[in-house]
């Protein structure tokens, strides 16, 4: 009866988690603390404002107006395929160890120095303890890559250890913001020039740390 109630749980858990994934490139603010007030707005793809002020005589230098992070346009961020969980144990159930899924996603571009910018990409998700599995610590690699979509030419990549706790009842909760990654700015429409992808790289997890539960009293 215990077995049937756990995988019931884990398949709701798995589900709820699964969900989660339709909600895509979520706002940054939840992840990334300081955003621009501004950038829910820029996530909803609104235009950037002029950066120059054009001259009244065309024979005059144009005024360069300084950029902001509301200006530029920021890529989305996609997740792999076959990158948005990473299960260890069999393909049914009750075979299942731990997964750990992903499930939200932020990004914030700001100017750094003269057609430069710096990207900051947030990744926020769970991990579920499987029937099969025992309450611990768990770790796994997440890869973050940006690649120029003129010639698909990787221009970053790193791989991440992202670590999270859960017991057989409830799951655990990841959260990372990665480090600046900063390119060239060619042009404030970022969109057009790179393409953000994240995602769990395969292979087996860490073993589990010793799992202490807390007292209350």
């Amino acid at each position: 009866m215990a077995t049937m109630l756990l995988e019931t749980s884990f398949r709701l858990l798995l589900a709820f988690a699964g969900a989660g994934l339709l909600a895509g490139c979520g706002s940054a603010g939840s992840l990334m603390p300081h955003i621009d007030p501004a950038s829910s707005q820029l996530n909803q793809g609104a235009n950037p404002r002029p950066v120059a002020q054009p001259p009244a005589n065309p024979a005059e230098k144009q005024i360069a107006l300084p950029v902001a992070s509301t200006d530029i346009l920021c890529p989305e961020v996609d997740i792999a395929e076959g990158g948005a969980a990473y299960r260890v144990g069999g393909a049914e159930n009750a075979s299942v160890r731990y997964q750990f899924n992903i499930g939200d996603t932020a990004r914030e571009c700001d100017p750094a120095g003269p057609g430069q910018a710096a990207i900051k990409i947030g990744v926020a998700g769970n991990l579920v303890i499987g029937p099969a599995g025992s309450p611990g610590t768990y770790s796994v690699p997440l890869r973050i890559t940006v690649t120029q979509d003129s010639d698909r030419k990787q221009v970053y990549s790193k791989t991440y250890t992202i670590q999270a706790t859960a017991d057989a009842t409830s799951s655990g909760q990841f959260r990372i913001v990665a480090d600046p990654i900063t390119l060239p700015m060619p042009t404030l429409q970022l969109v057009n020039v790179y393409t953000i992808e994240i995602g769990f790289q395969g292979g087996g997890g860490a073993q589990p740390r010793a799992h202490r539960r807390r007292v209350s009293g």
